[in-house]
């Protein structure tokens, strides 16, 4: 019985290392390895930036908040030179039911609370003792956002009810009320940053 045979069909071989695909543009042609070679350039580098933020980014926010903490906790000791001087001291007489200035007087408070915001920083700073550092902050920031109720007709002074430059000043500390946060969850909490996308692959 005659039989039929068929040619092969031939195929080219596909080269992988010349082959690079885009989520955002789609594949990119071997014909162009000028592209390709800067497609791995730039993956390259930001893996690199990745690498480098998940293991120095917590820090970062922690040393940075420290400086902040010292820089701003320095300025109170010296009369006249905080710019939020008469907020707090507004602040801190509502807290203390009066006792500031009637038994504590306007300087001592201010001490106080620069001690306290440079006991923070350091704390921060060199990464000792940060539980206690977590609840140092806790009670400070309890302190600078009050005003935010306590003093809201103070706050929102400017037109239209639109925030002063004291209310924006305590506005933003919400930002260190989220940093705050981050710390718990990482360094007190043992917490970590992982990358999710080695997440998925090891569920798949």
């Amino acid at each position: 019985m005659p039989t039929t045979t068929y040619s092969e069909e031939s195929t080219t071989p596909v080269r992988v290392d010349t082959l690079a695909e885009d989520i955002h543009t789609g594949p990119l042609s071997r014909k162009d390895p000028v592209a390709v070679k800067l497609f791995a350039v730039v993956r390259s580098g930001e893996a690199a930036i990745h690498r480098w933020l998940m293991r120095y980014s917590i820090t970062a926010l922690r040393v940075s908040m420290g400086a902040v903490y010292v820089g701003f906790g320095i300025l109170k000791y010296f009369p006249g030179l905080s710019p939020v001087q008469d907020l707090a001291l507004a602040t801190t007489h509502l807290l203390t039911f009066g006792l500031v200035p009637a038994v504590v007087s306007n300087s001592a408070a201010m001490a106080l609370i620069a001690t306290l915001e440079c006991t923070i920083g350091l704390l921060l700073i060199t990464g000792r003792w940060l539980r206690l550092a977590v609840s140092l902050l806790a009670v400070q920031l309890g302190g600078i956002l009050s005003p935010i109720v306590l003093l809201t007709g103070r706050m929102f002074a400017g037109p239209h009810h639109m925030p002063t430059l004291e209310g924006q000043y305590v506005l933003k500390d919400v930002i260190l009320l989220a940093a705050t946060m981050v710390m718990i969850a990482t360094s007190v909490r043992g917490g970590v940053i992982t990358d999710s996308r080695c997440l998925s692959r090891k569920e798949t």
